[in-house]
């Protein structure tokens, strides 16, 4: 399913705000004159962008598009001055009516708040911890969008919130209903930063680590495919494989993402390496630079970890979602380029049906941990316990 359907008339050039909105939105154009109902049933947005001169298009869009939709999904954007459209569009029941002097950013808050009505709706039956995580999480993807696109600092006041909210969601909802949850987002890129968070930071806890490495995880995972806001849309969500010249493309988000944390200013050394090295592999077969071994911090080995899974049992519009289990299987696979001491707690976790329902218990020591992840020590060394001496 697409965010937004832009239906053009015959008489106008493609609008300006059509490429702004696709920086956001997964965007299909048609011309109104050969729409037809399955392709608006497709689109969670419709926009009109028409004089609405010719009744013939008027009743096609009459008879193709049910009145409930033109009056709560529709965005009637004017083309121009004239009254004639406008009169139109109000006739249809279009109640979203945008002048043609209104700017583009006018017209990407209307398909925001349709697009937020639903994930209301969607979230209404949640618990609150999980609806405010969810609903936080959404904020973030489009600030930090908007931040990138504009190269000003992240907010850091709605990225500390959400990392809160993440944590405090896994930690007393379980994770598999933050997951649950998750899968109601209509963004496949947030989907899987959010994915990713929750995996990253329930596992963070399982591990029995401290507050302050467990935060450091989450904002981490939040941030890892940052450098992908940089990249259309249209190639992040594509239906079906990606040409070679599109991977190649997508191959650079490591590398752009800790650049733009970098310029940011804001962001911490260790979370800017992880965010750089999420792909890369122990064995040197990853990206981009092909490091590996003891190159690796473990904060990077949690987030590659928590990353790879969540691809993995993620729906995609090209494959199924894979179940636990078959994920694990094939990352069991992966010995090589995997932190096994990791992988191996990682799986235990996913398998504990108790943990993924309800509030995890501490899970692999038996000590308290101290943080560690900031000074670049193993999760799981003894040493990081106050109690190993």
């Amino acid at each position: 399913m697409i965010d937004v359907i832009i239906l053009l008339d015959q008489d106008n050039a493609e609008p300006a705000f059509a490429n702004a909105l696709a920086l956001a939105f997964k965007v299909a154009r048609i011309p109104l004159a050969t729409a037809n109902a399955d392709q608006l049933a497709d689109a969670r947005v419709v926009i009109l962008h028409s004089s609405l001169r010719r009744q013939s298009e008027v009743s096609l869009l009459a008879s193709i598009l049910p009145e409930e939709r033109r009056k709560s999904d529709t965005i009637y954007v004017a083309p121009c001055s004239g009254r004639a459209g406008l009169v139109q569009a109000e006739a249809l029941g279009i109640e979203r009516i945008i002048p043609s002097f209104r700017p583009p950013g006018d017209i990407r808050t209307a398909v925001q708040s349709i697009l937020n009505r639903d994930l209301a709706i969607h979230l209404a039956g949640r618990s609150p911890q999980v609806a405010k995580a969810i609903e936080n999480g959404d904020v973030l993807y489009r600030q930090i969008g908007a931040a990138m696109r504009a190269d000003r600092p992240l907010p850091p006041e709605i990225l500390d919130a959400t990392t809160r909210a993440i944590s405090e969601a896994t930690r007393r909802e379980g994770l598999g209903g933050w997951l649950d949850a998750v899968k109601l987002h209509h963004s496949g890129t947030c989907r899987h930063m959010l994915s990713v968070a929750g995996n990253g930071s329930a596992f963070g806890q399982f591990l029995g680590l401290h507050d302050t490495d467990i935060a450091m995880i989450t904002e981490t995972c939040l941030l890892h495919d940052v450098g992908k806001l940089f990249i259309p849309i249209t190639v992040l969500e594509k239906d079906g494989p990606l040409s070679d010249g599109e991977k190649r493309l997508i191959n650079t988000h490591p590398a752009r993402g800790a650049f733009a944390l970098q310029r940011g200013g804001r962001s911490a050394v260790e979370v800017i390496q992880a965010v750089r090295d999420h792909h890369e592999f122990l064995d040197g077969s990853g990206y981009p630079n092909g490091i590996g071994g003891s190159s690796i911090g473990p904060l990077t080995r949690i987030v590659t970890i928590a990353d790879i899974y969540s691809a993995l049992t993620e729906e995609r519009s090209y494959k199924a979602a894979m179940s636990p289990r078959q994920a694990l299987a094939i990352m069991s696979e992966m010995k090589s380029k995997l932190d096994a001491r990791l992988f191996t707690a990682f799986r235990s976790m996913v398998l504990a049906p108790v943990f993924t329902t309800k509030r995890g218990e501490q899970g692999e020591g038996d000590g308290v941990m101290m943080p560690c992840l900031k000074s670049g020590r193993h999760p799981l060394d003894r040493a990081n316990r106050e109690d190993a001496a």
